[in-house]
């Protein structure tokens, strides 16, 4: 750097040697601050380069998140429908087996004591065809939603470079 600065000022022709001097200081002062303003700012582009990546995987992790959650609202909505489909298909069948039993009950009093036989042998009928609505309810009832639409998703995580 001493020969660059000879040869720029010794073409300069300055009388007084003092101007010299603060010239070459001058010169070399702002050589210095150029070279630390380029080292200051390649310095400066990486680290903000590492801020960059971290901001990156903030952002995909906030979506991924935002997904999830609407993945999971969506799954948890799907398993309330099937809770209330239960609640409902219950008090039903609940709703039925006491219409059952009060005609049983009607049956009892009405045959009860004249004709024990023809009483034993409605009850049987009844029973029987209790016994098949039931049965051809719950298979209706399978049919409906055998497909779970609940499923566990596993995802690697990604590295951060």
């Amino acid at each position: 750097m001493g020969n660059i600065l000879n040869d720029i000022v010794d073409e300069v022709n300055i009388k007084p040697s003092k101007s010299k001097a603060v010239i070459k200081w001058i010169i070399s002062i702002a050589l210095s601050l150029i070279t630390l303003a380029f080292v200051f700012g390649q310095f400066k582009s990486s680290f903000f380069s590492r801020m960059d990546k971290f901001e990156k995987t903030l952002d995909d992790n906030t979506k991924s998140t935002t997904e999830l959650r609407t993945e999971m609202k969506s799954g948890f909505d799907a398993v309330n429908l099937r809770i209330d489909k239960i609640y409902n298909d219950g008090y039903k069948a609940f709703d039925d087996f006491q219409q059952y039993n009060n005609k049983q009950l009607g049956l009892i009093i009405d045959y009860g004591s004249t004709n024990k036989d023809l009483l034993k042998r409605m009850l049987e009928v009844n029973t029987l065809e209790k016994t098949k609505n039931v049965e051809s309810s719950l298979e209706q009832a399978k049919k409906e939603n055998t497909v779970d639409s609940l499923k566990i998703i596993v995802r690697p995580v990604k590295k951060i470079e």
